[in-house]
C-alpha cells in the first residue's frame, strides 16, 4: 500500500472513531526544502486551532507490520493530546506590537527554497536565508508556529528589516544558545561506548551548537557572540559544519583538516543520513577569529 492509499484509509479509520462533529482532511503540507508531507488535519466545531498530525511515521510502523486499527486509535490519542481544550482567541495577530513579542527567525537553504521565498520576507545570508516565524507558546500548543508570510508583512505594514530587528531580540532571550562538546553528546547517544569515545580524545575541539529547544537551532550562529566566544575559548579559526537545521557542529582549525574531506562528508551525510526536510546546506563554513567574519570556506 501506497501512502497516499494509507492516508485515505486511516482518514476512514479515524472519522469512524471520532464520530460526528469532526471534520477530518487529507492535506499535503509543504515543509522546508520543497517536500511535501501527506497529513490529516482534525476540525471540532468551536475550536479554531486544528493539529496537522504528520502520516510518516505512522506509515512506517504500518510497513513494519502494525494494523490499521492500531495505528488510528493512536493517531486519535495524539490529536486529543496536541488539541487545545477551548478555543483560542487569535485576534491579536491582526496587531503587530503584540505578534512581535512572539517573533523568531530560522536558517533555511536559498536554492531548496526558491518556491517559498517568493512568498516569504527574507534575508540573504551565505548561501542560506533568514526567515521568520511566530512561536505560539501557550498550553497545549507548545510547538506550534506560523511562518511570516509576505501577506503578514503587508498587514502590519511592517519590512523584513523590522521583523528581523524584533526575532534578533527574542531569539536568543527565550531560546539560548546550547553549546557541547561532542565528547558529552556521544556518552548521551551511546551510554557505555568508550571504545567509540577514544576516538576523540586527540581531536582538536569539537562542539555540537544549537538552541535550547534543539529545534532550528542552526540559526543559533547568527546569536551575537557565539562563534566568536567559541573561538576565543580555543583560541582557533572555526569550521562549522551544517549537520542540519535543527544544529551545527563546530570545529577548531588545527591546521591539520581537509577542507575537501568536510565538504565530500557534508554531501554524503546530507544524502544518506538526514530527512530531506532537515537539510540546510552542503557547504562548510568558516569563522576567522581575527576578522570575526563568518564565511562559506574556499
Amino acid at each position: 500500500m501506497e501512502i497516499r492509499e494509507f492516508s485515505g484509509n486511516m482518514k476512514q479509520a479515524v472519522e469512524k472513531l471520532l464520530g460526528k462533529g469532526y471534520i477530518v482532511d487529507e492535506v499535503k503540507v509543504d515543509k522546508n526544502n520543497g517536500v511535501s508531507m501527506e497529513a490529516l488535519v482534525i476540525r471540532k466545531e468551536n475550536i479554531n486551532l486544528s493539529p496537522t498530525l504528520y502520516l510518516r511515521s505512522y506509515y512506517e510502523c504500518y510497513l513494519k507490520g502494525e494494523g490499521l486499527k492500531s495505528l488510528s486509535e493512536r493517531l486519535v490519542s495524539d490529536y486529543f493530546m496536541a488539541v487545545p481544550d477551548s478555543d483560542i482567541d487569535m485576534d491579536f495577530y491582526m496587531d503587530y506590537e503584540k505578534v512581535k513579542k512572539g517573533l523568531y527567525y530560522k536558517l533555511i537553504s536559498t536554492s531548496r527554497n526558491s518556491g517559498l521565498l517568493k512568498n516569504v520576507p527574507h534575508i540573504p545570508f551565505l548561501d542560506l536565508d533568514i526567515v521568520f516565524y511566530y512561536s505560539l507558546d501557550m498550553d497545549g500548543l507548545p510547538d506550534g508556529s506560523i511562518l511570516i508570510r509576505n501577506k503578514h508583512m503587508e498587514l502590519w505594514r511592517v519590512g523584513a528589516e523590522e521583523l528581523m530587528r524584533d526575532a534578533r531580540m527574542n531569539s536568543p532571550i527565550s531560546m539560548p544558545a546550547k553549546c557541547r562538546e561532542m565528547n558529552e553528546v556521544l556518552k548521551e547517544m551511546n551510554p557505555g561506548c568508550s571504545d567509540l569515545l577514544c576516538q576523540y580524545e586527540n581531536f582538536p575541539p569539537i562542539y555540537v551548537v544549537s538552541n535550547s529547544k534543539m529545534v532550528n537551532g542552526a540559526s543559533s550562529i547568527l546569536y551575537p557572540g557565539v562563534l566568536e566566544e567559541l573561538s576565543e575559548k580555543i583560541r582557533t579559526n572555526l569550521y562549522i559544519i551544517p549537520s542540519s537545521v535543527h544544529e551545527v557542529i563546530v570545529m577548531a582549525d588545527s591546521g591539520v583538516e581537509n577542507p575537501e574531506y568536510l565538504k565530500d562528508m557534508i554531501y554524503c551525510i546530507n544524502r544518506s543520513q538526514l530527512e530531506p526536510q532537515d537539510v540546510l546546506s552542503d557547504s562548510l563554513y568558516y569563522f576567522n577569529r581575527e576578522t570575526q567574519k563568518l564565511t562559506i570556506a574556499s
